[in-house]
Order: structure tokens, then C-alpha cells, then sequence
């Protein structure tokens, strides 16, 4: 199986389901941000949890300081939107490395086995 190489990029990068999900095996695997709001949210939908974090979108602004600009970042909602806003957030905020999971955990769901 190839391997993922994250680009880092001055606006939002989108990943596939299949991208994230080979990304998420590897060692150098980013931080997964839920913004879904939902109690059965990403994190119940992979085998395992490893650094996903869960914020309401809501909320979100408010833990921004809590990541280290410089790590990957994946967003994930739903269906995308909400994960698109929250990740341009972080564009602004000057993190350097941040996708959006393209199609949300919807996408998710239809193309991996995870």
C-alpha cells in the first residue's frame, strides 16, 4: 500500500476517505478534529481512536491554542461543510499542514473498511 505525503499549504487541503484512512496507519499520522457535535461521532467510526478529538463546531474557536500549529490537522464533520469552516479557521490561525475530510465521515463510511 502507498503511503500518504501531506503537503503543507496556505489554504485548506481536501482529503479522500481512502487518503485519511491510509494516513491514519502510518506513524507520522495527523490530528483528527470531530466537529460534528454528534455523541457517535468519527471517533466510533474507526478501528482505533488514536488522536482524534472531538469539538462542537460551536466550541471549536475556543480550543484553537490547544494544537500545535506546526502538526497535521484533519478536519471532519458530517458531511464536509462544517469540517471546511473549522479548518479554514485554522488556515487563519496560521497552521500550516490542515485538510478537510472530503465528504465528511459520510464519505468515510461508503469507502473504507474502517
Amino acid at each position: 500500500m502507498s503511503r500518504f505525503v501531506p503537503q503543507e499549504g496556505e489554504q485548506v487541503q481536501f482529503i479522500e476517505a481512502s487518503e485519511l484512512a491510509q494516513w491514519m496507519s502510518q506513524e507520522d499520522s495527523p490530528v483528527v478534529i470531530d466537529v460534528s457535535g454528534e455523541e457517535k461521532g468519527f471517533q466510533s467510526m474507526i478501528k482505533e481512536g488514536g488522536g482524534t478529538v472531538s469539538i462542537p463546531i460551536t466550541e471549536f474557536a475556543s480550543h484553537i491554542n490547544d494544537w500545535d500549529p506546526d502538526q497535521p490537522v484533519v478536519v471532519v464533520c458530517q458531511l464536509g461543510q462544517k469540517s471546511f469552516n473549522a479548518a479554514h479557521r485554522l488556515i487563519e490561525s496560521d497552521f500550516s499542514c490542515v485538510y478537510s475530510l472530503q465528504g465528511g465521515f459520510e464519505a468515510w463510511k461508503r469507502n473504507t473498511d474502517h
